[in-house]
């Protein structure tokens, strides 16, 4: 006998919500190996740690949504080549961490995100400048780190 179709999300739900509960406790335990910070400034460890309570917290909430039923992976399978297209794009800019020009990698990286989500290229080039100056300037002025 077959399974009802909404099954097969719910199972895939759970596969998903593992493997980022995983990710997410491996990045909160490896930034809690990382310098905590001094003076009041943010050490080393603060943006993973960060990023791995949020990945921690936002799997749990799948992982409850799969085991009650409610189906949340149907995005998937309806925007596979826009999930796909990000997904590479990400792979391809953290290949290119450390090769130095981070502002344009940035910026380039924001503006094709932007178009996967089907924004246009004017919003997607406005954005992504906005938001590479931003996150530059906190860096470099407000954090006092050097993102080259």
């Amino acid at each position: 006998m077959s399974e009802p179709a909404s099954a097969v999300p719910n199972r895939t739900d759970l596969i998903v919500g593992g493997l980022f509960l995983a990710l997410g406790v491996y990045l909160t335990v490896s930034a809690s190996m990382l310098p905590s910070g001094s003076g009041g400034l943010p050490g080393a460890g603060f943006f993973p740690r960060g990023v791995g309570v949020a990945t921690v917290l936002l799997s749990v909430v799948l992982l409850f949504n799969a085991l009650k039923g409610t189906a949340t992976s149907r995005f998937a399978l309806e925007h596979g080549r826009v999930i796909g297209g990000v997904v590479g794009l990400t792979f391809v800019y953290l290949l290119l961490w450390g090769t130095g020009l981070f502002a344009l990698r940035t910026f380039v990286f924001l503006a094709l995100f932007l178009r996967f989500l089907e924004q246009s290229w004017r919003t997607s080039a406005t954005v992504a400048g906005a938001l590479t100056a931003t996150i530059a300037a906190a860096f470099q002025y407000g954090l006092r780190v050097s993102l080259e």
